[in-house]
């Protein structure tokens, strides 16, 4: 049997890296703990074949093991929002997939940026902690071009996710989703690096849940700062982190739905002083906005027209249904929408720039789209024929 002569280090890095217990790593590679122990320990090395299905296991090129060092982990678990009640921890495998190539992707694109003719938007826009978040939505909205008139015009499921998207992507900001997380472990995360920051987003979470992440992420991005993203009560963080994420929350929830154009609705002008709403009036509400219906409380619950207990006990009804609705969707979407719905449509314009260039080659086309090279007609057509975005 031909031995991989690989580092002992690169192994253990591999295997943590991923999430995988030394026994999930036997399992994988056919062999037993004891084997997998020496090969961290340097006295036995895997079967070129072991290696192979290691490196399947952990999500990794081959190449990968023979390098010098381990390269550098991105140290960014922290910055999540998540569900509520869920513990924060290291993550799954498929998180860290995620993670990995979302910081991949971004490699790409800093570098196919670089060949690029022409000045390239710098994210510019900025907050601090100590400003009013009404004054930070309204700059916001303002930054996006997103008028409310706008807004309430949107009709279709993804109408608000794809324009709010297009919005962000057009102030430097690079907009990605993934798939095969579940979205009890996280909902959406956000790399604050110049330039060319970027948000991940999950395509698993309801359109609406994306776009209140999306604007909670941006938010961070205006911060420059990164924390604990998610949805637990205020008082299950660190205090730095708490008054962040309550900052995120909400700025995100002031674009969305101001609060002064939401009490001027016939739906609140018309309510009575009850703190309750009905279905229907959350339902017409969130409609209007094109948001869910849990924004649309908590922006009822922050201009004291509602009560914590009643916003808890229909938030978690709200969860619910969503949960039972996701369970029973099913369906596909071809190739070319998915390619651009997960690499969104900045990242995609760069990689097809670059290929009309000469400067990459179709296999790369196919690689950083992660898509064959037959679909490629058709995503030309999604990203360069007219602005549409498909989530």
């Amino acid at each position: 049997m031909i031995r991989a002569r690989v580092k002992p280090t690169l192994i253990r890095w591999a295997r943590e890296d991923a999430g995988l217990s030394v026994a999930a790593v036997a399992k994988k590679t056919g062999t037993s703990v004891e084997r997998v122990i020496q090969w961290e320990e340097g006295t036995l090395s895997p079967t070129l074949r072991q290696l192979r299905l290691l490196a399947n296991a952990a999500k990794r090129p081959l190449a990968v093991f023979y390098l010098a060092e381990p390269p550098k982990r991105f140290q960014a678990m922290h910055d999540f929002r998540r569900m509520p009640g869920d513990p924060m921890a290291e993550g799954s495998t498929e998180l860290r997939l995620a993670l990995r190539s979302a910081m991949a992707r971004r490699e790409v694109a800093l570098d196919l940026m670089e060949g690029m003719e022409g000045a390239h938007e710098v994210f510019a826009v900025r907050a601090s902690l100590d400003e009013h978040p009404p004054d930070v939505g309204d700059r916001v909205r303002r930054s996006l071009g997103i008028p409310l008139e706008t807004q309430r015009g949107w009709t279709g499921t993804y109408d608000a996710l794809n324009a709010w998207r297009e919005a962000i992507e057009a102030l430097g900001v690079l907009v990605f989703q993934v798939s095969g997380v579940d979205v009890s472990e996280m909902r959406g995360f956000s790399i604050a690096d110049d330039p060319l920051p970027a948000i991940v987003l999950n395509v698993r979470d309801a359109p609406n849940g994306r776009v209140f992440t999306l604007l909670h992420e941006f938010t961070h991005l205006l911060l420059r700062r990164g924390g604990l993203c998610d949805l637990a009560d205020q008082g299950a963080r660190p205090p730095e982190d708490d008054r962040i994420e309550v900052f995120c929350n909400a700025v995100a929830a002031e674009v969305l739905v101001p609060s002064a154009a939401l009490l001027l609705t016939n739906t609140v002008q018309n309510h009575d002083s009850s703190p309750e709403w009905t279905p229907e009036e959350l339902g017409r509400l969130a409609r209007e906005f094109s948001v869910s219906r849990e924004v649309i409380l908590r922006r009822l619950l922050a201009a004291r027209r509602t009560t914590t207990t009643f916003y808890r006990t229909m938030r978690q009804q709200f969860l619910e249904e969503y949960e039972e609705r996701r369970k029973s969707q099913s369906g596909f979407a071809p190739p070319d929408v998915t390619a651009v719905s997960h690499a969104g449509v900045a990242f995609t314009r760069m990689v097809l720039d670059s290929y009309y260039r000469e400067r990459i080659t179709s296999r790369d086309v196919s690689d950083y789209l992660g898509v064959k090279l037959k679909h490629l007609p058709n995503i030309e057509e999604r990203v360069m024929g007219r602005h549409v975005m498909f989530a």
